[in-house]
This record gives structure tokens, C-alpha cells and sequence, in this order.
């Protein structure tokens, strides 16, 4: 009883540190024993450590490493129970080396478990042979003493670790500019770490209360929201978070992160700990950012207006190029003539598709590019594309080949007009990349996991091929494969990439092989609804249609340029129209009130929309608004606007259609036959 009360009494005292606790209890034990020699060991890998001990003349010390074979502890793990032996000599492990080399006659040890798992041995022995056997209680007083000596290891071990990790924290702490903070609610204590001082600057022995920290947030709306967080904390438990402005010892305007949670004990609030950290740099560059945001959304909106109004100016005097030389196509003219009017048309064609480029990449690289969901034919397509570039293919005695016969009678749910100007795109590179020999055109549906279908188009050439160096740049804008390239071949390199955007518009991806010298590759992927119904397809190819007989039948021409009246009043003219031209849409409405009290209507108005004075959208307001006879007159908008959503705000604005410039006669007979 006297050493179990011992035993206690050393223990329980946490004023001890831990290496004195050790060594008094080893003393204990020595005593109690009768054996001098106390030793903790550590076993690992077959070695013996004596991490404490005690000895009668120090011969001893913590760090001397045994062979574990050669110690007596070896039957103890063996046993896995307290061993003991009174007279060695006389026992079974006489010719152990352990008692061949120290002479040790008596003995008595128990394992060691350190949270669990086995640690050593605690043993005590003596040169001096006991004079009678341990006893049970003595076993199980050295197994007893084992377990208070594990259990101050492992203690210390968590300890060890905790004064580690609270070091590792306040170091990370000081790296990340992160203090903590807390509320003792008990003792009326408030506890602020170095840097939650550094943060507020105030000294180092600073002591601060509840209400001197709520007094450095900035008077007003942060005071008012963390005294709430807090007491709401308080009061129902739970956590907060936010972002306040301070105002520092030092009069400096900060910008911190504070987070809190409070601790419940029997329904009662009794402290409320958290975070504090200064995000200032954090707060100015999110504002630059949102600032920086801001100005880019209107350089963009400026670019958009910017893109519009030059898409207007160049193509309002394109549509006069290319409207006269189609008027002029129609008359005869010697064949030197007829040649040199087939370049100009060439060329101006060019240009017209060089503008398109740059508009087309503009709208889709800043999100303005809508696409159309209607029914095609996909062989048409592909067919369409193969028929305009057919005198290309000829001229260089190419071979073409086409195996379309996976999508044979195969309609798929899309935008046609793109479809085909990713074909054309690629089919015109591998014309103008192939000197000699051949293009193949395939196609394939594939089905993904998902069951959806996927449209695949494979253009492959003979031609220069590409280098793996070429390749990385190839679907970048304004890139070709080289210098070489663009000088030899022309073209701005904004083809592939307007159809690489345009592929994955439509969720799928254009990819490409290709060997330098032996040809190229490209496939194409677009995710497609495709079906055999063909009968439902709504045809949107528009032919060269010519109405039957428009002799007699007036049109009101709304247009501000001068050329574009002549051009559109001469291909109204070739079909017999009677043409009436205004040059604003004041001017429109004039003339159509003018018409209603003559009774020389007007059956239709091709309007212009920008305009001066009143543009054409609110002339076609203006007119829907009116109760007259021309009131529901077709009004089809005439714009060289190629921005998205130009259609919609035509057709929102109350007008029935729309015509693009530059003006294509077939497009604009077939307009007059559907409303006329």
C-alpha cells in the first residue's frame, strides 16, 4: 500500500518534469525491489536502448545501445507477461550471454506499451542473487509500474507533438499574417496572439477588453455587423465570418478577415475563439481587378459599337463594288471585258470574305456569335461546299475523292451555314496546300457514352504537310505555319481558328495529323442530333429565283447612300419594278403617307436601319404604330450590320425580314416573291 501511495504521489504531480518523473519512479521500483540497476528501454529492430535509468555507480547512461538477443529481455518479450529470475546461476539462462557478460543473478522485467503498441521493457536486476523467488504481487507491481511509466511516455509523446504543432502554427502564423483571438467569458479575459497586435499596432503588452476591440472597427456599418456576429455568437452558439474595416492604433485605415466560433458548455456560452488576419493588399487588388473588369466591359462594349459601325461604313460601300457588277454581269460586253469584270468581281469577293474573317473571329472571341438550330441535309452541305470549290480541284488536276456514304440521307439538328464554312475553310487549305495529287472527303457518326451522336468529317490532302513545330501554332489567330507560308500562300490565318471556335460552339473539337511532305489531316467533331426523317427537312437553300411578274408593282427604297439607291433601284428595275427611293426614315413615312392619299401604294419597303435623322428601326415603329393603310406594309431590313443580335432587334423593331449587305440579287428576288 505504501508504494502504490508512492506511486500516486509521483505521478499526479504535474509539477514534476517529465525526465524527474522517470527517474523517481525507476527509484521506486529499485528500492521496492531490492535490485539498483532500473532501466527503460526502447526495442526496434533487434537493437536495445536505454532511454532512462538508474544505476549505483552511473556506469549507465541514457543512449547505450545492447544487442536485444543479449539481454535478459528477450524472454520478457518472449512471455509477453513480467519474467523474473532470483539466482540466474542456477537457472536455465546460466549460459546467457547476458549473465556470462555482466554476472547479473537476479532479474525481474515487464513489456512496455506506448499508446498501444510496444515500446521496450521496464526491468530492474542486480549482481547480487535474491534470496528467494518474486513473488506474484511483485509481478504485478512491476507490470503495474510498466503501465504509469507508459502512459507518462506517451503523455509526454502527445505533448511533444502539441508544443511541435503549436510552434508549426505560430510560425505559419506569422508567414501568413494570421493571428488568433479569444473571448474568455468565464474569467473575463481577452487574448490576443502577437500578430492580432502586430495587425492592430498596438505594443506587445497591449490588453484589450471586449468593448476596445469591437472600438477598432471603423465607426458605422463594420461596428454595427461584428458586434452582432459576436453577440449572436453568444448568445445562440454557432460560427461567423466576414470582412470589416479597422481603424488601428496608429490612425491606419485596414481591411481584415475575422472569423469566430463559439465554445457551449451546459447551454452557456463560455468563450468565443477565432482568426484574424489583414487582407488589405487582398481588398486593393480585388478592387483594382473589379475596376479593371469594369473598363474592359466597356472597351469591349466600345469595341462591339466600334465593330459594328466598321462593319456598316466598309460594307455599305462593298454592296455598291459588288451590286454594280452584278448589274453590270447581266449586259454583254466583248470577252476581254467579260474577263477583266469576272476579276474585279473575284476580287472584290476576296475582300468581302477577308472582312467577313475579321468579324467573324471578332464576334466569336468576344461572345456574340449566335448559332442557328434548323434542320440540314449533311451530304448537301458537304456537297455544296465540294461544288464551289470543284473548278479550284480541276485547274491543279487533283483527285477527289468522297465517301459520304455514312450520312447518306442523314439530317442532323444545327447551324448549316456554319457547318459549311468549317468544310469550305478546310477544303479551301487543302486545294491551296496540294500541288499534286489528291483530297478525300469522309464523313461517320459515332455515338459516345451518353448515346449522343457525334458528326465526323475527315479532310485529308496530299500536300506539304506540316512540322510538329508548325503544328503548335496552327489554331492560333493571325498564325500560319511560318513566315514562308503566309508569303508564299497569302491569307490572314484566321481561318482554322474561326473554325476551331466554331467546332467547339458546338461542343466538339477540330483535330489534326499531318507529316511535312507527305500531307495533312484534319477531323472534324461536332455534337449533333442526327436523324433519317428527311422528309422533315425545311430546305433553307435559296436558289436563283426570279419572280414570275413584278411589272407595275411599286417599292419604297429607304437608303442614305447614293450608290446603294442606284444599286438596289437597278436590280429592282430588271424585274419590272417601279422604284421610289427616301433618304431617312422621316422621309419614308412622308412618301408612304404621300402614297395612301394618291392611292399609288407601295407594296413593300426595303429599309435601310442606320440612317440620319430617324433611323429605319423607329421608322418601322413609327409605321406599325400608325392606323393607316400601310400600317402592316412588308418592311424588310436592309443593314450592313453583321454584329449579333442585329437580326432579332430588325424583326423586334416590327420589321418582316432582313437582307445583309453587301446585297445579293437571288436573295433579294426571292424575298420580293414571298412577300409580294
Amino acid at each position: 500500500m505504501k508504494v502504490l501511495k508512492s506511486l500516486h504521489k509521483i505521478t499526479s504531480d504535474h509539477s514534476l518534469a517529465f525526465e524527474t518523473k522517470i527517474e523517481r519512479l525507476l527509484t521506486l521500483g529499485s528500492e521496492t525491489f531490492g535490485l539498483p540497476l532500473g532501466i527503460v528501454s526502447e526495442i526496434k529492430d533487434n537493437v536495445y536502448t536505454v532511454k532512462h535509468c538508474v544505476s549505483p555507480d552511473n556506469s549507465l547512461s541514457a543512449g547505450m545501445q545492447f544487442d536485444f538477443e543479449n539481454t535478459f529481455c528477450v524472454h520478457t518479450l518472449a512471455a509477453n507477461q513480467p519474467v523474473s529470475f532470483h539466482y540466474a546461476k542456477e537457472s536455465a539462462i546460466a549460459n546467457h550471454p547476458c549473465y556470462t557478460q555482466f554476472k547479473l543473478e537476479s532479474y525481474i522485467g515487464a513489456p512496455l506499451l506506448v499508446e498501444g503498441k510496444l515500446f521496450g521493457t521496464l526491468n530492474f536486476s542486480s549482481s547480487e542473487l535474491k534470496d528467494q523467488p518474486f513473488s506474484e504481487n511483485e509481478h504485478e507491481l512491476i507490470d503495474l509500474l510498466a503501465l504509469w511509466i507508459g502512459n507518462e511516455i506517451g503523455r509526454n509523446n502527445s505533448l511533444s507533438k502539441n508544443r511541435k504543432q503549436q510552434i508549426i502554427l505560430e510560425e505559419m502564423g506569422q508567414l501568413a499574417g494570421v493571428g488568433a483571438w479569444e473571448v474568455d467569458l468565464v474569467n473575463e479575459q481577452v487574448y490576443w496572439s502577437d500578430v492580432t497586435r502586430k495587425i492592430h499596432e498596438v505594443d506587445n503588452d497591449y490588453q484589450p477588453d471586449v468593448a476596445s476591440g469591437i472600438n477598432f472597427y471603423k465607426e458605422g456599418e463594420n461596428r454595427q455587423r461584428i458586434t452582432k456576429c459576436f453577440e449572436g455568437a453568444v448568445q445562440t452558439g454557432g460560427s461567423f465570418n466576414g470582412e470589416f474595416e479597422i481603424i488601428t492604433a496608429k490612425g491606419n485605415t485596414k481591411w481584415i478577415a475575422t472569423q469566430g466560433r463559439a465554445e457551449i458548455e451546459n447551454g452557456q456560452c463560455v468563450r468565443v475563439f477565432g482568426a484574424f488576419q489583414d487582407i488589405s493588399k487582398q481588398v486593393f487588388y480585388r478592387e483594382q481587378l473589379q475596376q479593371r473588369h469594369k473598363e474592359l466591359s466597356l472597351a469591349l462594349k466600345a469595341r462591339s459599337m466600334f465593330l459594328a459601325n466598321m462593319s456598316h461604313e466598309i460594307r455599305t460601300p462593298m454592296n455598291g463594288v459588288l451590286g454594280m457588277l452584278q448589274i453590270i454581269d447581266t449586259q454583254n460586253f466583248s470577252e476581254q471585258q467579260t474577263k477583266h469584270l469576272s476579276l474585279a468581281k473575284e476580287s472584290a469577293v476576296s475582300l468581302l470574305n477577308l472582312i467577313n474573317d475579321i468579324l467573324d473571329f471578332t464576334k466569336v472571341d468576344s461572345g456574340q456569335l449566335s448559332l442557328e438550330t434548323i434542320e440540314f441535309d449533311i451530304n448537301h452541305v458537304i456537297e455544296s461546299c465540294v461544288h464551289v470549290f470543284s473548278p479550284n480541284i480541276r485547274e491543279k488536276s487533283l483527285v477527289l475523292q468522297l465517301q459520304l456514304d455514312a450520312t447518306k440521307g442523314k439530317i442532323a439538328l444545327g447551324d448549316p451555314t456554319r457547318v459549311r464554312q468549317i468544310c469550305s475553310n478546310l477544303i479551301s487549305n487543302a486545294i491551296k496546300f496540294t500541288q499534286k495529287g489528291s483530297i478525300s472527303i469522309s464523313t461517320d457518326i459515332d455515338l459516345d457514352q451518353d448515346q449522343q451522336s457525334h458528326l465526323i468529317i475527315k479532310i485529308a490532302d496530299s500536300g506539304i504537310g506540316m512540322s510538329q513545330m508548325q503544328l503548335k501554332n496552327l489554331f492560333k489567330p493571325f498564325n500560319q505555319g511560318d513566315v514562308s507560308t503566309t508569303r508564299k500562300y497569302g491569307g490572314t490565318g484566321l481561318g482554322l481558328a474561326i473554325s476551331k471556335n466554331l467546332a467547339v460552339l458546338m461542343d466538339g473539337d477540330i483535330t489534326i495529323h499531318s507529316e511535312l511532305g507527305v500531307g495533312s489531316t484534319f477531323t472534324v467533331q461536332l455534337k449533333l442530333a442526327i436523324s433519317e426523317n428527311i422528309e422533315s427537312i425545311d430546305d433553307k437553300q435559296t436558289d436563283s429565283v426570279k419572280p414570275l411578274s413584278l411589272g407595275g408593282k411599286r417599292i419604297l427604297v429607304v437608303e442614305d447612300n447614293e450608290i446603294n439607291q442606284i444599286v438596289v433601284g437597278e436590280m429592282l428595275k430588271h424585274v419590272g419594278v417601279e422604284v421610289e427611293y427616301a433618304s431617312d426614315g422621316m422621309q419614308a413615312i412622308d412618301k408612304l403617307m404621300e402614297s395612301s392619299m394618291t392611292g399609288k401604294e407601295f407594296c413593300l419597303v426595303l429599309m435601310d436601319c442606320q440612317m440620319p435623322i430617324m433611323d429605319g428601326y423607329e421608322a418601322t415603329q413609327n409605321i406599325r404604330k400608325m392606323q393607316t393603310s400601310f400600317t402592316h406594309i412588308p418592311i424588310i431590313a436592309l443593314t450592313a450590320n453583321a454584329m449579333m443580335g442585329e437580326k432579332e432587334k430588325c424583326l423586334d423593331s416590327g420589321m418582316n425580314d432582313f437582307l445583309s449587305k453587301p446585297l445579293d440579287s437571288d436573295l433579294l428576288y426571292a424575298q420580293l416573291q414571298k412577300y409580294i
